[in-house]
């Protein structure tokens, strides 16, 4: 039989998000596992960032403050869902590999993350976390469709 004891979960504070959240506290209360919600960002100082005409208001930025931001809301969803333990930590880098690289350093036994860019041009074309993160994670990961399953 299978038994999660640690539970992590990403986070960008989008709605996609905020369900893969739900889903991984409902199964940290099932497993009594910690749940480790994380959220990734980025330095701001950046070359993407400096370089000429660059509008920083169209790229998909989250500075570290966004991120904590995200954490905590991310955190009264999970308590909602009766998670026994939560810890939130921010991460440095692109999501997709800033996820794998925790996990694997945290020893987490499950990861969950949102489908949000799976089945757009966009994502297929260009990538996606959820992708990416199948591919080079060492630990199971739970996708949760998102779209039926509005928080």
């Amino acid at each position: 039989m299978i038994n999660y004891s640690t539970i992590a979960v990403g986070t960008d504070g989008s709605e996609s998000s905020l369900s893969a959240v739900r889903a991984a506290a409902s199964l940290a209360r099932v497993y009594d596992a910690e749940l480790i919600i994380m959220a990734a960002w980025y330095a701001t100082s950046g070359s993407l960032l400096n370089a000429p005409h660059t509008d920083v208001s169209s790229l998909p930025i989250v500075e570290e403050e966004g991120a904590e931001e995200h954490l905590r809301t991310a955190q009264v969803v999970a308590e909602e869902e009766g998670a026994p333990r939560i810890t939130l930590r921010k991460i440095a880098g692109a999501p997709a590999t800033a996820l794998t690289k925790a996990v694997e350093e945290l020893g987490v036994d499950l990861l969950v993350v949102g489908n949000k860019g799976v089945n757009t041009l966009t994502g297929r074309v260009f990538g996606n976390i959820p992708t990416e993160v199948v591919r080079n994670s060492t630990v199971n990961v739970m996708i949760v469709n998102t779209a039926q399953h509005r928080i």
